[in-house]
């Protein structure tokens, strides 16, 4: 794979929801105290998007709003349902695949949180 300027020069933490629920029995998701740290510093590729746009020979989900790319091994078993810090923002996880299929690179793909 070829490197480009910039490459994986963003770091990402990835939050898992730590199951924290309010007064009627509903999740929590609001306060950083309702998230756990899966995994921290993941050194990765950060690009803004749009949905529905061709990234890399495929098309972005319709609701992502950026995505990044990193190594594989190091991030292994985040999903959807976990969120991701990147420069002090918050993101939902759209879409996790292996781009190869050879699990060398990790395609992670984002929805800025407002």
């Amino acid at each position: 794979m070829r490197k480009r300027i910039g490459f994986r020069r963003h770091r990402a933490t990835f939050l898992r929801h730590n199951g924290t629920v309010d007064q009627y029995g509903q999740p929590t998701y609001n306060t950083l105290s309702d998230w756990d740290t899966f995994f921290a510093d993941w050194p990765c590729e950060f690009v803004s998007t749009v949905g529905g746009e061709i990234l890399r020979g495929r098309m972005v989900t319709e609701k992502s709003t950026h995505a990044c790319f990193g190594n594989f091994s190091a991030v292994e078993g985040i999903d959807v349902e976990m969120r991701a810090v990147i420069d002090g923002k918050n993101y939902g996880i759209t879409s996790v695949s292996d781009p190869e299929g050879i699990r060398t690179e990790m395609r992670v793909e984002l929805r800025l949180e407002k």
